[in-house]
């Protein structure tokens, strides 16, 4: 019988043919029989070939479950992180509902709301001991001091009565529209007042600062501190006011407060509840929150809490969970006077005294009440350093002496009317946001500060830009000096005036641009 090499190799029955099968064919030359075919290796083969079939389902079928099983791990994985998420939703969108956020203000709130909507007719109703307060702006934008700006501070000269108030307004480069609107501000005003308009402020009166390609450029908080200062002039009465400076005039009395206003929508109401309610009306500052969208904090640049630290994720709480989270805690807690060491938030009252009598090695004169970082690629607001000057000079904020430094997050104020009108929406239900900004300021903010423990006078080491006229280039070296007052509002950055600044005062744009700092 004979049978092909295919089908010896191909039958199913392979495995059971004996190994060392020979099959021959007879010959007709003699009676040795020849082997027509040696089977051994051909079985071997078909031995390995079957095999191989058999270990290459197993692998693939084996390959098939691992698959199946990561794309369930993953489903599993997928549905898990579903679950927490809504969860996490959940459980925030609950606390908004259940506790409603800065929803009931201390009883002396109140009061003092109460008598003002009693004696809606009588000067001065907002004030109760008649406290002589120093309203200082700078203000350029039009359409604001026009409408919802100049009403509110027509309203609170009338809540504070006109006898008791100074209104100070400085404007500078920002074009005819601005000046005729303030002309037609200060005509409407019943008390006494210095509107400077129409004034002219020189990028070469000011201090340069040397860039690394050897370009001398004005910083940003530089040209805000001088336009700070020249709204605090009517207070400086050795002060002698430029020809041709239209508007200026002395301030004819001794003031209790000065409250500070920018360009802002708010209510005449809670500037007066700022003023005289905050901590009973105990305090160095008191300072209202600022909105740059109806959920946002804007004045991160200007915060710090107790620590020093800078603000966290800008939803509520704001202040982030480092250090002793005294400020956040507070915020939490819904006090009306929660703890900071800087604030400014669009309005801030302080306390006069520190204005009229301030004298320190770094504000000698009362005209320098603000200043700005001399250092090329360090930045510190000159509305944080007023503060940091003010420790230097009266020590730190002591809540028990009545001297504290307070953010006030029941007075609130926008830039913008469509955030204004949105406000009391989002503040009742802002909580939803606790565990959200928890996680990601515990994550990524504050924004580190070698310098946030500096005293004072003490000998400290900081990497400074340095200008190297003997070598190729400029670098950040190491240089050992006295601290100055104002190491925990400093960022590593630089913010430098544009040299048209004036067209885009005029225009409405932005007058200053960030440039990278050299790492």
């Amino acid at each position: 019988m004979l049978l092909s090499e295919r089908a010896l190799i191909d039958t199913a029955d392979c495995f059971e043919l004996e190994a060392q099968a020979t099959f021959f064919a007879k010959s007709s030359d003699d009676g040795n029989p020849q082997p027509l075919y040696d089977l051994k290796p051909r079985l071997r083969s078909a031995h390995m070939r079957c095999g191989s079939l058999v270990l290459s389902a197993m692998r693939q079928r084996l390959g098939t479950r691992i698959v199946t099983r990561r794309r369930c791990n993953l489903r599993n994985a997928l549905r898990a992180a579903l679950w927490l998420t809504g969860a996490f939703i959940l459980v925030s969108v609950l606390e908004a509902l259940l506790y409603p956020s800065y929803q009931t203000p201390p009883k002396h709130y109140h009061t003092l709301k109460q008598t003002i909507r009693s004696r809606s007719s009588q000067a001065g109703r907002g004030n109760p001991d008649q406290e002589k307060i120093f309203i200082a702006a700078n203000i350029i934008n039009e359409d604001l001091i026009k409408g919802a700006w100049g009403d509110a501070v027509l309203e609170l000269v009338d809540l504070l009565g006109e006898e008791n108030v100074f209104v100070s307004v400085y404007e500078n480069d920002s074009g005819d529209g601005t000046r005729n609107a303030l002309r037609g501000f200060q005509a409407k005003l019943s008390c006494n007042s210095s509107v400077v308009t129409g004034d002219h402020i020189s990028l070469s009166e000011l201090p340069e600062v040397t860039m690394p390609s050897g370009e001398q450029r004005i910083k940003r908080i530089a040209y805000l501190a001088e336009v700070r200062n020249r709204a605090l002039r009517p207070l400086d009465h050795t002060y002698k006011p430029l020809k041709g400076q239209i508007g200026f005039q002395h301030a004819n009395m001794e003031f209790d407060r000065i409250l500070f206003l920018n360009d802002i929508f708010f209510s005449a109401a809670d500037a007066v509840q700022l003023l005289f309610s905050t901590n009973n009306g105990k305090y160095r500052a008191a300072c209202a929150i600022d909105f740059v969208s109806s959920v946002m904090f804007y004045d991160s640049f200007v915060v710090r809490d107790t620590n020093g630290y800078g603000m966290g994720l800008m939803f509520f709480p704001w202040f982030a969970p480092t250090g002793s989270a005294q400020s956040r805690d507070a915020v939490l807690a819904e006090k009306d006077a929660v703890p900071a060491r800087s604030c400014w938030g669009g309005m801030v009252a302080f306390d006069a005294e520190q204005f009229q009598e301030m004298s320190t090695p770094y504000t000698p004169r009362v005209t320098t009440r603000f200043r700005y970082e001399v250092e090329p690629f360090w930045e510190a607001a000159e509305c944080c350093l007023i503060f940091a000057d003010m420790e230097d000079a009266y020590g730190e904020p002591s809540i028990d002496q009545g001297t504290g430094v307070f953010v006030n997050p029941y007075i609130r104020v926008s830039y913008t009317r469509r955030t204004w009108d949105w406000l009391p929406f989002f503040q009742r239900y802002e909580r939803i946001f606790r565990n959200l900004q928890y996680i990601v300021s515990k994550i990524n903010y504050p924004e580190y500060n070698p310098r946030r423990l500096d005293k004072p006078g003490q000998l400290v080491e900081h990497n400074v830009w340095m200008s190297n006229q003997d070598t190729n280039g400029d670098s950040f070296q190491m240089l050992q000096r006295p601290a100055a007052p104002g190491g925990f509002c400093g960022q590593k950055r630089m913010f430098l005036m544009k040299r048209d600044f004036e067209s885009a005062n005029r225009h409405g744009r932005k007058n200053w641009e960030k440039v990278p700092v050299p790492w």
